[in-house]
């Protein structure tokens, strides 16, 4: 197994859950949603201010209602929702995700961390073994971590199909294999070890989880398969808004007998989708077009040449349809622009939350950084979809530039950092 270090590359300690330290703004998820909802209040007011075309959105997400003038008339109660919309959303799931209805079951959920936690705090009891296997330079979402924690299963991550392999043959196979394809920094898994691991031979209780969010980049940029094309897969999860049109819901899609045991608990706690989301993931998957995400990614292709030249061939990567540059990386960048040899007083998470923030504020160009939600990867993220071509490369670099200045000058200043991040 290719171990994670505990520490970052700073000495800070790693958060066990969240995989990434904690810094003393942004020390726990209480600030990082107070972080969130500061970003959506600047937005806010920036559009009341200069109009809605004055923020220019790459965070590679849409998150609408995917509702039209058609629909809001049969929203008005439950009544003419069930005679006009109840059932129709789940084959276009199934078709979605290439599961074959006779096989398999889908539901809508309001969230892929509400499909990760009600999924795997239902199949996982205490002492069961689960295998996460994600590329190199990525890890497991905390919201996979997270419920696992809770059942009480013994979670070991791999990040080479060679090491996954090995502790399938030394320790036998695990009730579970979870599988991220595509992690949250847009780190990607070679699709010929994505199979391998799905052909692992299983023991008669073992179960395949595919936390397949960004399925959308996979079979637009990547042109890979979809979920349930890769491989034998038990239960997987997609988004409806990652490079899809939204709104934000969980596509889950599974064995009949699975998805009906945890769509009992979904439905006991409330997480299921509701009417709005529920018409709105319809049309986002019935108008799915691969060829938007393939535009956008051209661009992205575009990008990374321009801030590789500018931060490094190591710095910046490609990550799907946009470029994305570490927390740890982002740090290194200001420091060496500000001349500094002593440890930052910041940590990756807050380094690039300040960037985005600045960038947000100044530019009124909105990244995941700013609005994310807790766990999300600490990494500046650039994705072209869906703005990307109304700002070009030029001014997004231009961007990223002022913002890496305002992070150089403000690096040993936590007061005026936080005060960003945070309004305080």
């Amino acid at each position: 197994m290719s171990a994670k270090p505990a520490t970052d590359r700073f000495g800070n300690p790693i958060d066990p859950i969240v995989r990434y330290a904690r810094g003393s703004i942004l020390k726990s998820t209480d600030e990082e949603v107070k972080r969130m909802l500061r970003a959506r209040q600047i937005v806010g007011e920036r559009v009341r201010a200069r109009g809605r075309d004055s923020v220019y959105d790459l965070s590679g997400m849409n998150r609408g209602s995917g509702l039209g003038p058609d629909e809001v008339p049969h929203l008005t109660s439950h009544v003419p929702f069930f005679e006009r919309f109840e059932g129709k959303t789940e084959p276009l799931a199934l078709k979605h995700m290439g599961a074959d209805p006779g096989r398999h079951q889908a539901l809508i959920l309001n969230r892929v961390s509400a499909a990760n936690f009600i999924a795997l705090t239902t199949i996982l009891q205490s002492g069961d073994r689960v295998f996460g296997f994600a590329p190199a330079g990525g890890v497991t979402h905390p919201s996979a971590v997270r419920p696992i924690a809770m059942a009480g299963a013994q979670f070991k991550e791999f990040f080479s199909f060679a090491d996954l392999e090995q502790a399938w043959h030394d320790e036998g196979a695990p009730r579970l294999l979870i599988v991220t394809p595509i992690t949250a920094s847009k780190k990607h898994l070679d699709l010929a070890d994505f199979r391998r691991a799905l052909a692992l031979p299983r023991a008669p209780d073992t179960l395949v989880y595919v936390d397949d969010a960004h399925m959308a980049s996979r079979i637009g940029f990547f042109e890979e398969p979809r979920t349930f094309e890769v491989g034998d897969v038990d239960l997987a999860v997609c988004s409806a808004d990652k490079h899809v049109a939204g709104p934000r819901a969980g596509v889950f899609v599974g064995r009949p007998d699975l998805v009906t045991m945890i769509g009992s608990r979904a439905y006991e706690l409330g997480l299921e989708a509701q009417a709005g989301q529920y018409v709105g993931v319809a049309n986002a998957l019935r108008n799915f077009d691969p060829k938007v995400i393939k535009q956008a990614g051209e661009l992205a292709k575009q990008l990374v040449e321009v801030l590789a030249a500018q931060y490094g061939s190591k710095r910046a990567y490609l990550g799907g349809p946009g470029v994305s540059i570490s927390g740890d990386d982002v740090l290194d960048i200001a420091r060496e622009q500000r001349g500094m040899s002593d440890e930052p007083a910041l940590v990756a998470v807050e380094a690039a939350g300040l960037v985005a923030m600045e960038m947000l504020e100044q530019d009124g160009i909105l990244t995941i950084g700013a609005v994310a939600m807790p766990g999300s990867a600490p990494a500046l993220r650039l994705m072209m979809y869906p703005d990307g071509h109304k700002l070009g490369v030029e001014r997004i670099a231009a961007s990223v530039e002022n913002g890496i200045a305002r992070l150089s000058e403000v690096l040993d200043d936590v007061d005026e950092v936080a005060a960003q991040l945070l309004g305080e």
